[in-house]
């Protein structure tokens, strides 16, 4: 078994330094062996320009990640973390995974850009790759990363099982009121049987656009789902928390249902009109 917790965090917009704090309130008080933070959890999110956005921009080998990897080398915790790249002049909405001895052992950028996000960042140039991750138990699982409005599309997570994921993380400021959030990302661990790690943010931001006020609500809810769309544990209430499951990937890495099914050499491409 493994212990995975999600947390549920407010970070301080365009603070790093008070959001590094919490970062390492977190890792030290956690009982995980992976902890994943949400999306963008060391600058806040509601950045309308690039030109706002770059000022609080970290690179792969910067400060920031450096100090993300001496975290988890100390607490011998593996940590997935949404953060603000910037690489050659391009600002990436990104993630990382850092395995227990504090080394990098995944890279995603956001492929899906939501709203400002499309005026504010790159798309995604990495596609969906799927790493193996150690954790202090010297157990390692195959991991896939999705970001926030991923979580739309099917064909997201389908690529991550499709590249053998085990579970996929998904970091997130998610502000939809559709109320569909959690039934579909039910949906999405129990159509690829995989274990669906969310961990959303909390709080608000406002902004002026226009010369209006805008603000965003973001909603929290984060969970862990089983392969068979059971929530293992859920995160209800609108605080500052880490929610915790233990999970066993042995049946999710086993795509078959009975002797003559199996949902991945089952899928049928020829007859697909995408």
């Amino acid at each position: 078994m493994i212990r995975i917790g999600c947390v549920q965090m407010n970070p301080v917009f365009k603070n790093i330094d008070a959001n590094l704090e919490k970062f390492v309130q977190f890792v030290s008080e956690a009982d995980a062996d992976l902890l994943i933070f949400p999306e963008l959890a060391f600058t806040g999110y509601f950045f309308t320009s690039p030109e706002e956005a770059k000022k609080y921009a970290e690179t792969l080998d910067g400060n920031l990640v450096k100090k993300i990897k001496s975290i988890a080398k100390e607490k011998k915790i593996a940590i997935v973390s949404g953060f603000l790249e910037l690489e050659n002049g391009m600002l990436f909405n990104s993630a990382i995974a850092i395995n227990s001895n504090g080394e990098l052992t995944g890279h995603y950028r956001k492929v899906h850009l939501f709203y400002y996000e499309k005026v504010v960042f790159s798309p995604g140039d990495l596609g969906f790759p799927v790493f193996e991750i150690e954790v202090r138990t010297g157990k390692k699982l195959k991991l896939g990363i999705m970001i926030c409005y991923d979580w739309r599309f099917p064909e997201a997570a389908r690529s991550l099982a499709l590249n053998g994921a085990e579970v996929i993380a998904v970091p997130s400021n998610i502000v939809t009121t559709t109320g569909m959030l959690i039934e579909t990302l039910k949906v999405r661990a129990f159509e690829n049987k995989i274990i669906l790690a969310f961990s959303d943010r909390i709080g608000k931001e406002n902004t002026l656009i226009d010369s209006k006020n805008e603000e965003l609500i973001f909603r929290g809810q984060s969970c862990i789902i089983n392969y068979n769309a059971e929530i293992l544990s859920q995160e209800l209430n609108d605080v500052e928390s880490i929610t915790y499951a233990n999970i066993d990937t042995y049946k999710t890495s086993e795509k078959t249902i009975n002797k003559f099914n199996n949902i991945i050499s089952d899928r049928q491409n020829k007859s697909y009109f995408i």
